[in-house]
C-alpha cells in the first residue's frame, strides 16, 4: 500500500478538522479530492505530506511513518501546496529549479529542469524572474520543482487554480501522462472535467470522508426529473431504467412541465455535500 491512514484526527482552536479519517491509496492510482472548503481537503493532504503531524492516528507513506520518518519520505513526495510562498521572486524560473534540485542532490538537474519547462510551456520563461510571472505561470513552476527529483508520488493541492482552460488542459494531460508512468497521484480541486474517468473520487464533508468511488461512477447513467406539483416545484433523481416508472408516477400526481436532464458530476456532489 502506498498511502496508509488509520483513525486519523487532527483539530486547530478545539475543531476537530479530520475526524476518523481511514484511507487506503494503492500505488498507481490517481486519487482526487473534492468538497467544500473547510472540510478537510488541505489538511488531509498536509498530514499525508508530513507537514502536519495529527492528534491521533497512523500514517504511512511506502512503510514510512510519517510523524518518525517524514524526512525519509520527502525524497520521495513531490508536493505542491495552496497559496504555497516557496519560490525564489528574485531568480528565474531555472534558477528556481537549480536551488531545489541541489537540496535534493539531483546530479543531472539541467536537463531534468529543461524538459519540465518546456514540457509545462515555461520555455521561453526559464530566464525570466518569478516575479514577472502570472499566477498561472507560478503554479507551473510549483509543478516543475516538485518533479524536479522525479518523485513516486505527487501530493497536489488546488494546483489547476489561476491556470486559464488551456493551461488546465495541459497540466492534466501531463498529470495523465504521469500517472500511466506509475506516479501515485493525490490532487485536491473542485475542477473536474478533463480529468481520467478511471480516476478515483473522494468526496469529504466537515472532516470525514464521505463518498469514495470511480470517478466515472458518479453520474455516468443518472437523470434529474423536475416538475411542478399543485403549484411547487419537484425534483426527482432517477437511474436510465427507472425513468418509465418514475414519469408514469409524476403523470398521476398530475405533475405539469415535466422536465428531464441528464445529471452532471457537479449536481451529484453537491447532492451528497448537502445530505444529512
Amino acid at each position: 500500500m502506498t498511502i496508509e491512514l488509520k483513525e486519523v484526527w487532527k483539530g486547530f482552536n478545539d475543531t476537530h478538522v479530520l475526524k476518523d479519517v481511514n484511507l487506503k491509496i494503492r500505488e498507481g492510482e490517481f486519487v482526487v479530492i473534492a468538497g467544500e472548503n473547510g472540510s478537510g481537503k488541505s489538511t488531509l493532504l498536509k498530514i499525508i505530506s508530513g507537514l502536519l503531524i495529527p492528534d491521533k492516528g497512523e500514517v504511512r507513506v511506502f512503510d514510512y511513518e510519517m510523524v518518525r520518518e517524514w524526512k525519509k519520505a520527502s525524497k520521495i513526495l513531490g508536493v505542491v501546496l495552496a497559496n504555497e510562498r516557496s519560490l525564489y521572486w528574485k531568480l528565474t524560473g531555472m534558477e528556481n529549479l537549480e536551488v531545489f534540485a541541489g537540496l535534493y542532490g539531483v546530479k543531472n538537474w539541467r536537463e531534468k529542469a529543461e524538459y519540465l519547462l518546456k514540457r509545462l510551456g515555461l520555455e521561453d520563461a526559464k530566464d525570466k524572474l518569478v516575479e514577472e510571472y502570472s499566477t498561472g505561470m507560478r503554479k507551473k513552476l510549483l509543478l516543475a520543482k516538485a518533479l524536479i527529483h522525479d518523485p513516486k508520488v505527487l501530493l497536489l493541492d488546488e494546483v489547476l487554480n489561476g491556470l486559464d482552460p488551456r493551461a488546465v488542459t495541459e497540466v492534466i494531460s501531463f498529470l495523465r501522462e504521469l500517472n500511466s508512468r506509475g506516479v501515485t497521484i493525490v490532487l485536491v480541486s473542485h475542477i473536474l472535467h478533463g480529468l481520467p474517468e478511471n480516476a478515483r473520487l473522494i468526496v469529504m464533508r466537515e472532516g470525514r470522508i464521505i463518498a469514495d468511488d470511480r470517478l466515472s461512477r458518479f453520474s455516468f447513467d443518472t437523470l434529474k426529473i423536475t416538475a411542478t406539483i399543485n403549484g411547487k416545484e419537484v425534483e426527482v433523481i432517477a437511474r436510465e431504467e427507472e425513468l418509465d416508472e418514475k414519469l408514469r408516477e409524476l403523470i398521476k400526481r398530475n405533475a405539469q412541465n415535466i422536465r428531464v436532464e441528464r445529471d452532471d458530476l457537479y449536481s451529484v456532489l453537491r447532492r451528497l455535500l448537502n445530505e444529512p
